[in-house]
């Protein structure tokens, strides 16, 4: 670990404004206390799971409706673990633990698709909210480790009651990935037996770091980022972006505000993992984006998504899903120290990155089912060997 460099300080001064506001905000908020057993925003017995959909799909650049057969939970093979973004409104440190209307709306939006897989399980953990995150950011105000320990123990929690030995899939972003960092560097990349279970981990839009040039050495010592179709027990991450960013919260391990705050690896030392999803998969045609055709709950994650990713509206239709009628490509590239799944977007779907974001709002939901299918592919892959 080394304190923050000139660009991480001067990235840290960007935020003032914004701490200013949120110090109002939050102010006079109590300390969150102890939780005493895990709520389940999505869970196998769960009744109106958002992490379960049907999977029907229309896709607007070809017409095409495609009705796949629901898989039963009890056929599936394995399970995903899923730690969700920051997304709460509330005006708090901390969110309750409860499944407020965005949190299910955002559960629904990048983990249900993944339910055909496998059985889904996600916590509601007390995370930093979106009012609060200037000020943890800026200060270190403690407020990372009320959501950490609740994740800590829905997952001992999911282990001692749930997983029997079955292979599982973690699936996170953004501050969800930034705890999925930190529960698999503490937990599962020392243990053998856990690594053993290990499908694979998507770890998206949360600055994977590892050695320069090295499939680990950052984050994990045993546990590699995957570089080849197939290939299991492995972390697939990213972040999404058309242009190059001079500043960033992703892509630069130099620029390592978020993984200072939750006490993972950054700096020069480091290099933020970008795996390929075309490669991974076996399919690098373009792809579009896919999201549930429900509204996404009204917040500033609504709004957002209305500016950067869908200023034309979003894309809708009949079918529980919807896919955008333009493509994009993408590749990894690095620039100006950020290390990105560059992509580029023709036709009439526009997205506007947002300063400091870029396209991280879509970092699961473009190339969707592509991830899907490494999933899928890496569950044959295990069940194959175990």
């Amino acid at each position: 670990m080394r304190v923050l460099s000139k660009p991480a300080e001067a990235f840290g001064q960007v935020l003032g404004l914004a701490i200013a506001v949120s110090v109002v905000m939050t102010a006079g908020v109590a300390t969150a206390e102890p939780v005493a057993a895990t709520t389940w925003l999505c869970h196998p017995a769960a009744t109106g799971d958002p992490c379960d959909l049907p999977s029907d799909t229309t896709d607007l650049g070809t017409g095409q409706v495609d009705t796949p057969i629901r898989v039963d939970e009890a056929d599936k093979p394995v399970d995903c673990f899923y730690l969700y973004p920051t997304v709460s409104d509330q005006v708090a440190l901390n969110q309750d633990p409860v499944a407020q209307p965005e949190v299910q709306s955002i559960a629904s939006f990048q983990a249900a698709r993944f339910s055909d897989v496998c059985r889904v399980f996600a916590p509601i953990y007390r995370q930093v909210t979106l009012p609060a995150l200037p000020v943890e950011l800026a200060a270190g105000a403690g407020l990372i480790e009320v959501g950490y320990r609740d994740i800590e123990n829905a997952w001992n929690d999911y282990l001692a009651n749930d997983n029997h030995g079955r292979g599982v899939i973690i699936i996170s972003h953004s501050q969800g990935t930034l705890m999925a960092r930190k529960l698999i560097r503490e937990h599962i990349d020392p243990d053998p037996e856990l690594r053993e279970r290990l499908v694979g981990a998507f770890l998206m839009g949360g600055n994977v770091t590892t050695a320069p040039g090295s499939r680990t050495g950052g984050d994990f010592t045993s546990i590699p980022l995957c570089n080849r179709r197939g290939e299991y027990g492995c972390v697939t991450a990213y972040s999404v972006a058309q242009n190059y960013p001079l500043f960033s919260l992703f892509g630069n391990a130099e620029l390592g505000l978020l993984s200072l705050r939750w006490g993972l690896p950054y700096g020069p030392g480091y290099q933020v993992a970008c795996t390929d999803p075309g490669l991974l998969s076996g399919d690098d045609s373009p792809q579009p984006i896919t999201v549930p055709s429900a509204p996404f709950a009204f917040g500033i994650i609504s709004i957002l998504l209305g500016y950067s990713t869908f200023p034309d509206a979003p894309p809708h239709s009949d079918s529980t899903w919807t896919s955008t009628a333009s493509r994009a490509s993408g590749r990894c590239e690095e620039n100006n120290g950020h290390h990105y799944y560059r992509i580029s977007v023709p036709g009439p779907d526009r997205l506007n990155e947002i300063p400091l974001f870029e396209s991280h709002l879509v970092d699961i939901n473009y190339g969707y089912d592509r991830l899907v299918s490494i999933a899928r592919q890496q569950t044959q892959a295990w069940l194959a060997s175990n």
